[in-house]
């Protein structure tokens, strides 16, 4: 190497150093001037981490302790603590347990509470069996017109009716409105045979 490509070389190297401390000077400068507010958007971070990893703990935490909460109220469903412990840390799993007792026992005014809930699904399931453990005929037109999830059940259950008091012509109507890619399809031909049988 020359000399002149050395003294080059000095004069970039110290304009690079040159340019980094300038870059730290101004970063400093920066830094000073807004010191409060990075400061408090560092806590901020942080603390919203440390709550999240809370809150995610937390929330496993009342999963853990209403699953078992249901587990002892399918043992013993006259245990008022679990009840009410599933109740309060998971209403959804509450609302879904009476759901399946209201089932078992025909417990018609429970299944009356939960057509009226929130949950769309719970209250369409409700629905559909309040109409049908009831046997009436109005309630399960009512749920066919406006229920989305077992519409096509609920035709066969009102076509039974009609052929269970002899109305063959209404049993058949309401089963040829079950949709042909149904899974209720095969029932409604078997249905529909009992009928002819009959």
């Amino acid at each position: 190497m020359s000399t002149k490509e050395n003294i080059d070389y000095i004069k970039q190297e110290l304009s690079n150093e040159e340019k980094l401390l300038e870059s730290v000077i101004k970063a400093e400068k920066f830094y000073k001037k807004n010191k409060k507010w990075i400061l408090a958007i560092t806590a901020a971070a942080v603390l919203f981490g440390i709550g999240s990893v809370l809150y995610d703990m937390k929330k496993e935490q009342d999963l853990i302790k209403s699953n078992q909460a249901y587990a002892k109220l399918l043992q013993n469903p006259s245990d008022t603590q679990a009840a009410n412990e599933l109740k309060q840390l998971n209403p959804r799993l509450y609302s879904l347990y009476l759901y399946q007792m209201a089932i078992k026992k025909k417990d018609i005014e429970t299944l009356k509470q939960l057509a009226s809930s929130k949950d769309p699904v719970l209250s369409d399931l409700a629905s559909y069996h309040l109409a049908v453990i009831t046997q009436d005929r109005k309630k399960i037109d009512d749920y066919v017109v406006s229920g989305t999830m077992l519409k096509d059940y609920a035709l066969l259950d009102d076509a039974y009716l009609h052929f269970k008091s002899g109305d063959i012509q209404g049993a058949r109507s309401k089963l040829s409105l079950v949709g042909e890619n149904s899974a209720a399809k095969p029932f409604a031909i078997l249905l529909r045979h009992y009928g002819v049988a009959k």
